[in-house]
């Protein structure tokens, strides 16, 4: 399968396409620093150098890609923008890594209201992750765009990402 991650580099993003190299997918990597290429390589990963602004790269890597993974940013909404448009009915995978801080409610360990969160639902987010929320949304809504997407709310990650360098903190 030949899959496009963004974050090639970073921790989770790394550590996903290092696995899919590994397992025998042919991956291509989103970095934005080209002296990061060799450790990438050397990996079995495909360099692609860029950034999330890369408007027109990101169309043309998700339309040669069969699936897509957004590791980069929960947050760059021109990005998933990007992914999607190079994905439109395409039926073709689209991965989009947010985050479990999306269902936060600033308590500070205090007992609030009992909810319960459903994974076809997302939350009604508080103020300062009402952006991530809506991207998320947005991501989910690909579905009437013919793209079988989804979005992972990762909880705490933590170790050493694949690629040197890379690491939770």
């Amino acid at each position: 399968m030949n899959i496009f991650i963004t974050g090639a580099s970073g921790f989770i993003g790394g550590s996903i396409a290092a696995h899919l190299a590994r397992t025998g997918h042919h991956v291509h990597g989103l970095i934005r620093k080209p002296e990061q290429a060799a450790e990438l390589q050397s990996l079995g990963i495909e360099p692609v150098i860029g950034t999330l602004d890369d408007h027109d790269l990101l169309v043309a890597e998700a339309k040669k890609a069969d699936a897509i993974i957004n590791a980069a940013s929960s947050d760059h909404e021109g990005a998933v923008k990007a992914l999607i448009e190079g994905l439109a009915g395409s039926g073709k995978t689209f991965l989009h890594t947010s985050g479990s801080s999306i269902v936060g409610d600033a308590s500070g360990g205090e007992a609030g209201d009992a909810r319960i969160y459903h994974e076809d639902a997302l939350p009604e987010p508080t103020a300062d992750k009402a952006a991530r929320v809506a991207i998320d949304q947005f991501v989910l809504d690909a579905a009437k765009q013919n793209i079988r997407s989804a979005v992972l709310c990762n909880t705490l990650i933590y170790g050493n990402g694949a690629v040197p360098g890379s690491a939770s903190v």
